[in-house]
């Protein structure tokens, strides 16, 4: 008989991120599937989830059996970093969602193997590649996230410009990225220099969803990104997406479902952010076809595809 799958949560409760909604998705998809899932959440169930979650969280960790799997995150903090290094009954399972933070804690082959950790995953085959070249691991096999079109979907849409920027904020003399391209943004273009920008931190998904929903275009600025989920929400949510994939972002980045960048090409990003702004004003049936095929490239990552995929992995490592 299987056992549980245990996804530990080591963040606070509230904090709303890629990852973690990821690992509250995959568990609730096995769950649904017949597998015994949970997320160890120790605060209890995060506001921004709903109700139907509740059964997957439990708040410790008790009587784990030979059978059971506890699936860590690739950032190894605290005590779940002991609890890693530690003899324990059941599987050790790595979820890495971002291969540049686990490379910081120096995890070799030699290590996890004496730390007894069976598997490493990864979000997206750019990662699981990553990983496997990196570490000379010879199998990482892909649980990609979940990307719902039911709350990722087009709305009435505005002439605006949703931003996910965090990861280029001011750095000493360096001006935060956001900032720069809405100033260069007005001066090449000063007829768009009054459309709105949007930040998307500090927002939770339902809030999200609804913006992603109504704006034109999302400014999507992955970093050192697994995949880079923002991106794909917002192809779901039907804008023409602006910006740098992030190095994982390879696994679904054309020409054909948005503008892309490298982070060096300030200039192109403003002409691009012009020109889907144009494209929309004017409705471009280039720039719409643009928008078919980021939807069509977000539902690759369709819940129902995601728990095909991941039952055949956890059903693997169960067996």
């Amino acid at each position: 008989m299987a056992g549980r799958i245990i996804f530990l949560n080591c963040f606070p409760r509230d904090l709303v991120s890629g990852g973690i909604k990821t690992v509250y998705r995959h568990a609730f998809l096995l769950r649904q599937a017949g597998f015994q899932a949970q997320v160890l959440q120790s605060e209890g169930l995060p506001s921004w989830l709903g109700q139907e979650m509740l059964p997957l969280v439990c708040r410790d960790v008790k009587d784990l059996a030979e059978e059971d799997m506890v699936v860590f995150p690739e950032v190894l903090d605290g005590w779940y970093a002991d609890m890693i290094r530690q003899p324990m009954a059941g599987k050790k399972i790595i979820f890495c969602q971002n291969p540049y933070y686990f490379f910081t804690y120096r995890p070799s082959v030699e290590k996890l193997r004496d730390w007894g950790v069976t598997q490493v995953l990864a979000p997206g085959m750019e990662a699981a590649h990553l990983i496997q070249r990196v570490l000379g691991l010879e199998a990482v096999p892909v649980t990609s996230p979940v990307v719902d079109g039911a709350v990722f979907r087009p709305r009435q849409k505005k002439l605006q410009i949703l931003c996910a920027e965090w990861k280029w904020p001011h750095q000493g003399g360096i001006p935060a990225y956001v900032c720069l391209f809405r100033d260069m943004l007005s001066l090449k273009y000063p007829q768009f220099s009054n459309v709105p920008w949007i930040p998307l931190k500090k927002r939770g998904e339902a809030e999200v969803a609804a913006l992603m929903g109504e704006s034109a275009v999302c400014l999507a600025l992955g970093r050192m990104e697994a995949l880079g989920i923002t991106a794909l929400e917002a192809m779901a949510a039907g804008c023409l997406v602006v910006g740098y994939h992030g190095g994982g972002g390879r696994e679904y980045a054309t020409p054909q479902n948005g503008f892309w960048h490298s982070p060096e090409d300030m200039e192109g990003i403003v002409d691009s952010l012009a020109m889907a702004l144009e494209g929309y004003v004017s409705g471009s049936s280039a720039l719409l076809k643009m928008v078919e095929q980021g939807w069509c490239t977000a539902r690759a990552y369709a819940p129902e595809r995601v728990s095909a995929q991941i039952q055949q992995v956890y059903g693997c490592l169960c067996g």
